[in-house]
């Protein structure tokens, strides 16, 4: 049993989970011939966008991460 709860699970090949401690975490599938998953946790600022926007932040969040998979240092192999 995972200690997270999956909010949102994308087609787009990501997934919004929450943690024990009620943190949010984007966990995004990158890469090419050879794929990855890398999280991110969401700040203050984010997970506020998400609670408000929903899916429609979390797919820009997704598509960012994509196109950087180190998103400015914050992302971590899953």
């Amino acid at each position: 049993m995972s200690d997270e709860e999956v909010l949102l699970q994308s087609p787009l090949l990501y997934r919004v989970l929450r943690g024990r401690d009620g943190a949010l975490s984007i966990e995004v599938v990158v890469g090419g011939i050879v794929q990855f998953e890398v999280r991110v946790r969401l700040n203050a600022e984010e997970t506020e966008s998400f609670q408000r926007e929903g899916q429609a932040f979390s797919d820009r969040m997704a598509q960012a991460i994509m196109a950087n998979p180190p998103f400015g240092g914050r992302s971590v192999k899953s």
